[in-house]
């Protein structure tokens, strides 16, 4: 818990252990292979699902409470939620190492983005904020808990839309995989995080001087 409060405060991971580094819902998407406290994969069941929406505000604790009971009720339709998400994250996985050696985005892929968004029905509502300003929202008209992936494939189709496709790169270190969205000024950031692989990099680098 110490380390999870540690990595909270640094901004490098949320409440529920997993990372916020990535510059955006994609992204973090993405890196939620890996969640600090589990060995387990991160979205290893329809529970971990729910706990990562709700963790990124995309998911109300009422509307939870209800997909809790569908999966009660219908267990392997939510385990088909669970397989698509993976077989989706597996696939933008492998679109953002591509970017990063400076690969195109597979048409395969965008394919697979605009056929999944066909399938969800949707309409716009303006609902006021907690600032008290008004949004547009997407609203999704869907009561089963496939409406779980379209946040997701929302943001991964604005992200492969949107400048950051270009600045997508993974952390430099040798025993990292995490993705992130370099927006430093000069464009030269190496690591997922300064406060841990950029961390343990200067200090092996330290202790090399030292040993010369």
């Amino acid at each position: 818990m110490a380390r999870i409060g540690a990595l909270v405060k640094a901004g490098v991971v949320n409440t529920e252990g997993y990372y916020t580094l990535g510059g955006r819902l994609a992204l973090d998407f993405a890196n939620s292979r890996e969640r600090i406290g589990r060995e387990l994969d991160g979205l290893a069941s329809f529970e971990d699902l729910l706990t990562f929406l709700k963790s990124h505000k995309l998911l109300h604790e009422d509307e939870a409470s209800e997909l809790h009971m569908f999966l009660f009720q219908n267990p392997t339709r939510c385990q088909q939620v669970v397989e698509t998400i993976l077989n989706l994250r597996a696939g933008f996985c492998q679109v953002l190492t591509d970017l990063a050696a400076g690969w195109p985005v597979n048409p395969d892929f965008l394919e697979e983005i605009n056929s999944r968004l066909e399938g969800f029905k949707s309409y716009l509502r303006l609902e006021p904020t907690d600032s008290g300003g008004m949004e547009l929202k997407t609203i999704i008209d869907e009561d089963g808990p496939e409406k779980l992936v379209f946040p997701i494939l929302r943001d991964i189709a604005d992200f492969l839309g949107s400048d950051h496709v270009e600045k997508t790169k993974t952390c430099a270190s040798d025993d990292c995989n995490l993705y992130f969205i370099n927006l430093s000024r000069n464009g030269r950031r190496r690591w997922c995080s300064m406060a841990t692989c950029g961390n343990r990099a200067k200090v092996n680098a330290y202790l090399k001087r030292q040993d010369a």
